[in-house]
């Protein structure tokens, strides 16, 4: 619980930065494979704002779709680090909090710790595609006591403004 607290404290003082020159904010999609009890295919929407070249918080949805024969789904909220590459390359990682969703005849949640790492390729100013590995950690206990880690390898595009 207090890693959870630490990452949303981090979180929170990215979105208090006050926004410069050189900020933007971002909106995407992306598709990937969500590993619950079994692998299954995810989808995702998010957004963000880039406060600086390196630093900015982001904000997504993510549907892991099944996990163990109910929907999984997840809300999460992160501060971001990028480091620019050559010819348009970039690496990011992206610490925060997860709130995860599952639902067995009444709705469960469960909080914890977002990491992530990826690349990225910006295809000019406002496009560019990211590939990147998250852990949600644990999903919601079902009613059998049961719990599983949340991971998703996920190819997104981002259109920044």
């Amino acid at each position: 619980m207090n890693k959870v607290l630490i990452a949303m404290a981090l979180s929170a003082i990215f979105v208090a930065m006050p926004a410069s020159a050189e900020s933007s904010g971002y909106v995407g999609v992306g598709v990937g494979e969500a590993e619950t009890d079994s692998n299954n295919t995810s989808y995702k929407i998010f957004g963000g704002l880039q406060v600086s070249q390196n630093f900015g918080v982001e904000l997504a949805y993510n549907d892991f779709n099944g996990y163990r024969g109910q929907r999984a789904d997840s809300w999460s909220l992160a501060g971001t680090g990028t480091l620019p590459l050559t010819m348009g390359f970039d690496i990011f990682g992206k610490l925060g909090a997860t709130r995860n969703h599952i639902k067995f005849g009444n709705s469960s949640h469960h909080t914890d710790l977002l990491a992530g790492v990826g690349i990225g390729y910006n295809f000019n100013r406002n496009v560019a595609v990211r590939l990147q590995y998250e852990d949600f950690g644990d999903l919601p206990t079902d009613i059998n006591g049961r719990t599983a880690n949340v991971t998703n390898w996920g190819l997104d595009v981002k259109y920044s403004f």
